[in-house]
């Protein structure tokens, strides 16, 4: 929406981009949730190369958790199963921290697998522009990369 980018790198300069021409609204909003999972992705690399832990189970909740589209796009992304929440309102999980026993509070409504829909290439190519315009440093480029192997 503006400019500039404080996770998961630090670039003022930042600016939204499209890696090729969308042929129409639909293919845009494609790539606009391609891009925002993309990013998603870059973070959970660039918090393991911090150290981080990052294998956890991973909860999608908000109301885009109703857009099976965005789950299974995100699961492919990430590489890694993502749950969902009978309630997935965000605030719940403040309400299961205050209140005492999370299993009689929180049921899993499903668990999307990742499918091979083949975004590795575009991913890896989505952190070489962002090292190519110099918004990410190589080390994080480079462990993004070498995380794609594992």
């Amino acid at each position: 929406m503006s400019r500039g980018e404080r996770f998961p790198f630090a670039a003022p300069a930042a600016e939204g981009f499209t890696l090729g021409e969308p042929a129409d609204d639909v293919e845009r909003y494609a790539a606009i949730l391609l891009g925002a999972a993309f990013v998603e992705r870059l973070c959970f690399d660039y918090l393991d190369l911090l150290g981080a832990p990052v294998d956890g189970e991973i909860i999608l909740t908000g109301g885009a958790t109703r857009s099976a589209y965005w789950t299974r796009l995100r699961a492919d992304v990430l590489e890694r199963p993502v749950t969902l929440r009978e309630n997935a309102e965000p605030a719940l999980g403040m309400a299961v921290l205050a209140g005492g026993d999370p299993a009689a509070m929180i049921r899993t409504s499903a668990v999307v697998e990742p499918s091979d829909a083949g975004v590795r290439g575009p991913y890896l190519r989505f952190v070489a522009e962002l090292e190519q315009r110099g918004w990410l440093d190589g080390r994080a480029a480079a462990h993004a990369r070498e995380r794609t192997t594992r």
